[in-house]
């Protein structure tokens, strides 16, 4: 292997005799591997014990710290959809997410990043976090630009997902279009769905606003999904799917038993794992029904998403974490409630309860996290009375289903 740099930036001479500074390492970093491309520069660090991925020295892909939360990416959309034998993904970054389809029963996971540096490094350097991903005769990975290899394939896919991507940097508000959804939608199966994926630390409302109206003119039915229950920083999936059918309860289980079958629960333990991430009914509560579509022609994204980025470093705007994040998932949980909900028509009181103690567990955390124990030891309570006896106490998906 390579030999570890530490604390080391690495240095180059143009032929005019120029210093072109390639990658550096920060406090406590150590440069494992650089590698230089024509659009982008990529290195693989280590730090504290963690090994992370960057990109032109200034944002990650991807973190083994992080590799629960990159896993639940996948494992949750698998929780919820029955058949997902058939996987794309949109971006690979470390590929712990891309992985994480192969604890599953899937007959094809196909992997396109637009950085051959990425897939490189990642093969390189993440291979014990990906469960085999790039070994495993099911997968294909392609160095390629995900929307254009999703518009060339000729597959249909039971699960498409749409990585974390940067939404300030520029090219990406391409991936956030409406005709970018419209390829999606027509490349599903029946039955199939759409999962893409925002870190709401790098989001204003105005533009999860646009970007989950987009999906909402594409597909059938938008919901939203928590992909952890985080006090502060999250992130969320909008999930399109191109028909209106609500969501099968009675899958949960066996998928999530394929993975981990622990006889000492029951189903409903499996149930609550899952259900307590669902945020609400997109489509249903219209409560991004007045914001503007990001089309190809009027890209709002691509304008937009840096101007905030720029805002929000001066102090002038924020983004949806913490307090600003619970109040827009109140509104569109109050807009419709669990038990109006008609993606959540199959579902029994019980099961419905579930999806309320997830909005009990995140808020406990956030009124933890600013000191009030006592609104936080309230939200405890009431999540524990829609918990399952007993319940999974894990609350990562992924980390539960792995055994840890």
């Amino acid at each position: 292997g390579l030999a570890l740099l530490a604390g080391l930036t690495l240095v180059s001479v143009d032929p005019q005799g120029l210093a072109t500074v390639r990658a550096g390492s920060g406090p406590g970093e150590q440069v494992r591997e650089v590698r230089e491309g024509a659009a982008a520069r990529a290195a693989v660090l280590e730090r504290d014990g963690a090994r992370l991925l960057r990109v032109n020295n200034h944002y990650t892909l991807g973190s083994t710290r992080g590799a629960d939360s990159e896993r639940n990416q996948t494992v949750i959309p698998m929780l919820t959809q029955p058949e997902a034998e058939r996987v794309f993904h949109l971006g690979l970054g470390t590929g712990i997410t891309a992985g994480a389809a192969l604890s599953f029963d899937v007959e094809h996971v196909m992997v396109c990043e637009i950085l051959p540096e990425v897939v490189a490094l990642a093969d390189g350097h993440f291979r014990p976090w990906v469960d085999g991903l790039f070994s495993d005769p099911r997968v294909t990975v392609h160095a390629e630009d995900g929307r254009t290899c999703l518009r060339r394939s000729p597959q249909r896919y039971d699960l498409i997902v749409s990585d974390l991507f940067t939404p300030w940097k520029a090219g990406t508000g391409n991936l956030y279009t409406l005709e970018h959804y419209r390829t999606a939608r027509g490349r599903l199966a029946a039955g199939g769905r759409m999962v893409q994926w925002l870190p709401l630390y790098q989001v204003s409302e105005q533009e999860l606003g646009i970007i989950a109206a987009t999906m909402d003119a594409a597909f059938e039915q938008v919901t939203l999904w928590r992909g952890d229950l985080f006090p502060n920083r999250s992130i969320v999936a909008l999930v399109g799917q191109a028909d209106d059918q609500p969501l099968d309860p009675g899958s949960i289980a066996p998928r999530g038993r394929s993975v981990r079958d622990d006889p000492a629960l029951g189903d409903d333990a499996y149930e609550a794992l899952a259900l307590r991430h669902y945020a609400g009914n997109v489509t249903a509560s219209g409560v991004f029904r007045d914001h503007p579509v990001n089309t190809d022609a009027r890209p709002r994204i691509e304008y937009l998403a840096p101007r905030t980025h720029r805002q929000v470093r001066a102090g002038g705007a924020d983004f949806l974490t913490g307090a600003a994040r619970d109040r827009v998932l109140g509104d569109l949980r109050e807009r419709v409630p669990p038990d109006e909900d008609p993606y959540l028509a199959a579902l029994s009181t019980q099961q419905r309860g579930y999806v309320d103690a997830g909005w009990h567990r995140q808020r406990a955390a956030w009124h933890a996290g600013q000191g009030d124990e006592e609104a936080a030891a309230a939200h405890r309570r009431a999540a524990d009375e829609r918990s399952p006896d007993p319940d999974v106490d894990v609350l990562s998906p992924a980390r539960w289903l792995r055994g840890r």
